[in-house]
């Protein structure tokens, strides 16, 4: 996952819940004092804010308000938080195991309240626990007897209805397959029972568990750890930041992560192939097949004649999908002026990167073409609007943009060169991508760019 430092995860107690509250005030208190008196560490402790509290109510209290940060535990009462004493009669749990994870991935406001210390929900858990992490696997188990001594079949929770068949729970279970019910149980749990009466009935929202499906906190689901700038994994090259930014200004602001990361799932399911990127940038179609805004057609579908679909289909893992050429967490609606200027002018981003059009950026840079867009005129194509974008086809493709037969169709297209037919196309596009080699090739240009670049010119 990444360097962390130690922090710990449930606090779960086998105490009575007086004696816990109670021994939890006393240390909170005595920590309190020492941190007031020394204003060395509270200065470390309360960095996010320059003046200290000054009594040890007014630490508390402020702790009580304030996110949860790593050097407040460490400092004030948790300097080891390996050895911080697990209470397991009634869980399997170790603070050492969760050393790596951040104290705010579970515990998402300070714990040691007046009433003792709260313990994480098992939906805080399950944000780790049984989560297929991609091609990283199971991160860490999700059977009940992992965690719980208590056996399985009294572990019912108070919201759960025991006798379905003789309740209403339809409407229920259309809220809560991805969330409650699914946190345990299986689709042959409800399926069984439906066979047997002989009904037929498959939930909107589907069967799958998802954490970040929104219970009213900004931090759930994934972006308990990716939300986290600490989020760090050493590579050759460096550190990398596995921190997830962008999202909430993003167009995707309102879908949950497993929406789009099909194979970071608490289920068995087969993923589209063994890459996790990819399997993402697949995952764009479930959402916008029937969004028509090209051609009178849904881009899916235009996108899956394109000679990048075909090479995804068969194997060739360096082409496009959707999110290759859109992009992940930051994209963005193209319903404003600024963000259509920005989509025009990010033919970089877009397209060079891609090693199989590099070498093709770097040669557009005719005149009128490639060198006006790479200066910023609004004007100028950017590569799709000749090429096309979701339905791009090979050049030597009969039903491609740029086959010679139809360049002059593309050519003319509105807002360009009204007029344009074949020959005026097959005449001035040789320039577009070849004004390097047509200059060298013909002495007059040859002799122009040398002048030009001896008087510094382009």
């Amino acid at each position: 996952m990444g360097f962390r430092t130690p922090q710990g995860k449930k606090g779960l107690h086998s105490m009575s819940l007086q004696n816990r509250a109670h021994a939890h005030r006393l240390a909170a208190a005595l920590a309190i004092v020492a941190f007031s008196a020394s204003l060395a560490i509270a200065s470390i402790a309360f960095a996010a804010d320059p003046a200290p509290p000054q009594t040890p109510a007014d630490a508390l209290q402020q702790l009580a308000i304030s996110p949860v940060y790593e050097g407040e535990c460490t400092v004030l009462c948790h300097a080891n938080i390996a050895a911080t004493k697990n209470y397991a009669n009634e869980i399997i749990f170790s603070h050492g195991n969760h050393i790596l994870m951040q104290c705010s991935d579970c515990h998402q406001r300070f714990p040691h309240r007046p009433s003792g210390t709260e313990r994480p929900t098992m939906k805080g858990c399950f944000n780790c626990h049984g989560l297929r992490h991609g091609p990283r696997g199971i991160i860490a188990k999700g059977e009940c007897e992992a965690c719980h001594n208590t056996p399985r079949w009294q572990l019912r929770p108070a919201f759960h209805v025991a006798d379905w068949a003789a309740k209403p729970h339809v409407k229920p279970a259309e809220l809560e397959t991805t969330t409650k019910c699914m946190m345990c149980h299986k689709p042959a749990d409800c399926i069984t029972c439906h066979d047997q009466k002989g009904i037929k009935w498959q939930p909107k929202n589907g069967w799958d568990y998802d954490p970040s499906v929104s219970d009213g906190s900004s931090r759930s689901g994934c972006l308990t750890c990716h939300g986290n700038a600490t989020l760090l994994k050493s590579l050759a090259g460096g550190n990398k930041s596995f921190e997830v930014t962008g999202i909430e200004d993003s167009a995707h602001a309102t879908i949950t992560c497993q929406q789009c990361h099909p194979d970071y799932r608490y289920d068995d399911k087969p993923s589209a192939t063994k890459l996790w990127n990819i399997n993402a940038g697949i995952q764009c179609g479930t959402c916008h097949q029937d969004s028509k805004v090209e051609k009178d057609r849904a881009p899916v579908a235009l996108y899956n004649e394109s000679i990048h679909a075909k090479q995804i289909r068969d194997g060739n893992y360096d082409s496009a999908t959707c999110a290759s050429c859109h992009g992940g967490h930051f994209i963005q609606r193209l319903d404003t002026q600024e963000a259509s200027a920005a989509m025009h002018a990010s033919a970089y981003r877009t397209c060079a990167r891609c090693k199989q059009h590099g070498e093709r950026y770097a040669t557009y840079n005719d005149y009128y073409h490639g060198r006006a867009y790479k200066k910023g005129a609004a004007d100028a194509p950017a590569c799709w609007q000749c090429h096309e974008s979701h339905d791009i086809l090979p050049q030597n493709d009969p039903k491609s943009s740029v086959y010679p037969a139809n360049l002059g169709a593309t050519c003319g297209q509105a807002g360009c060169h009204k007029g344009s037919n074949e020959n005026f196309a097959a005449n001035a596009g040789k320039l577009i991508h070849q004004k390097v080699a047509a200059q060298q090739a013909n002495p007059v240009l040859q002799f122009i760019g040398n002048i030009r670049g001896m008087i510094g010119g382009n």
